[in-house]
């Protein structure tokens, strides 16, 4: 059987959550049939070539750039064209050409990652197609809908803005909200990371590809009497800070829980882990105290090492969190907003601790620092949850199975 794999996003190096379920689901389609790429990007930055092991077919990396270059073109092309805002804005017509330039009509099953993929290219690639929705986007919208209705701006100003941009979101929310069922109508099979997400689809074809982790590096190691060690408390949080939920979950705790833990742990070091291409990505958190910004780094070894706790202050999103596996993976206590946990088979007070406002937030931090037998507790169970649900080998069953049945076996 051959498949051909679509991506909006180049796979490697597989260190952002994203990459690193792309990158599983190629390994396990490879392993059992003949796989082809298309990884459609949006610049030309320097990548790395695919792991050595990685059996594939043909491989294309095309550039999708954006179809409106200013701001005000692409409101109004959001306004007039009745596609979400963060829809419609690159140009496909290469990826496209390839398609229609090889073998397309051959493939047994197409895997599209992401809905933006299977709207622009679902017609060039005839066949049965298989649709991985590792995010809900209505439901993101909706937890950050939410979120923008509860603030309240002391200024006339912030109040329009607030407003503008909840109306701009309940219009998303519908736009996509019909585009997930034209997706579950019209594919073979729908994947989502965890079975709240198929709740909410509530369609048969929808299954469960849950996101997992492995260690390969290094090993497991308790973190139950790291805060007892002499040197400041270290509070890590890891995320691609291109990706608007990260920003705005590190600006918060940053802003108003980390002031708060300082109060009664003046040393604790809030670091912040992972890509931000642009310096307005960290601007508005670099400065304050205590705050330590890293930016990419190839091998996060050290940085779990010397972290006490893993925080995940993610106030709106979709999916489920990877760093909240990995967390558990490597033995250290979580402290998490519930949508941050969202879609996780966790328990609060036994496998993390969920929090959602500020002040819950800090005495959440401050009592795993100090309390050695909560930490004991919270690591041992976390560490245990994900070697019973959360391993790689979740992966491989549901997506062969997936593929089997939309292909027609």
């Amino acid at each position: 059987m051959t498949v051909l794999v679509v991506t909006d996003e180049y796979p490697w190096p597989a260190r952002t959550g994203y990459r690193q379920r792309i990158d599983r689901v190629l390994h396990t389609l490879a392993a059992e049939y003949d796989v082809d790429l298309l990884t459609v990007v949006a610049d030309e930055r320097r990548r790395e070539p695919p792991p050595v092991e990685l059996r594939l077919g043909r491989h294309w990396t095309v550039i999708a750039g954006s179809r409106a270059k200013s701001r005000r073109r692409r409101q109004a092309r959001w306004v007039v064209g009745g596609t979400p805002r963060t829809l419609g804005w690159r140009d496909w017509t290469a990826a496209r050409r390839v398609l229609e330039s090889s073998r397309a009509e051959a493939y047994d099953a197409v895997w599209f990652s992401h809905a933006n993929t299977w709207l622009a290219l679902a017609d060039a690639a005839p066949g049965a197609h298989v649709v991985d929705l590792d995010n809900l986007d209505s439901h993101l919208l909706q937890h950050r809908r939410r979120m923008h209705w509860r603030a309240r701006p002391d200024d006339w100003r912030g109040r329009v803005r607030i407003l503008a941009q909840v109306a701009a979101d309940t219009a998303d929310i519908w736009r996509w909200r019909r585009i997930e069922r034209r997706i579950v109508t019209r594919a073979a099979s729908v994947i989502v990371c965890s079975s709240l997400d198929r709740e909410r689809l509530g369609a048969g074809n929808v299954r469960v590809v849950p996101n997992t982790y492995e260690l390969v590096a290094c090993q497991a190691s308790s973190h139950a009497g790291a805060a007892a060690r002499d040197r400041a408390p270290v509070l890590l949080t890891v995320g691609l800070l291109t990706y608007e939920p990260n920003r705005d979950g590190v600006r918060f705790f940053a802003q108003q829980v980390l002031p708060l833990i300082r109060q009664q742990r003046p040393d604790a070091v809030f670091r912040v882990v992972g890509r931000y291409d642009l310096e307005t990505n960290v601007a508005p958190f670099r400065a304050l105290p205590g705050v330590s910004v890293a930016g990419e780094i190839p091998d996060l070894t050290a940085e779990l090492a010397n972290a006490d706790v893993v925080v995940v202050p993610v106030r709106f999103g979709g999916g489920t969190r990877i760093k909240i596996l990995e967390a558990f993976a490597h033995g250290i206590p979580v402290v998490s907003t519930t949508v941050g946990a969202e879609g996780l088979d966790v328990e609060d007070g036994r496998h993390l601790l969920l929090a959602d406002r500020a002040e819950d937030l800090a005495r959440g931090c401050l009592r795993v620092l100090d309390d050695t037998a909560l930490r004991a507790l919270l690591v041992a169970e976390g560490a245990a949850l994900w070697e019973a649900k959360y391993r790689t080998s979740a992966m491989a069953p549901p997506i062969i199975a997936a593929v089997t049945e939309a292909s027609g076996g």
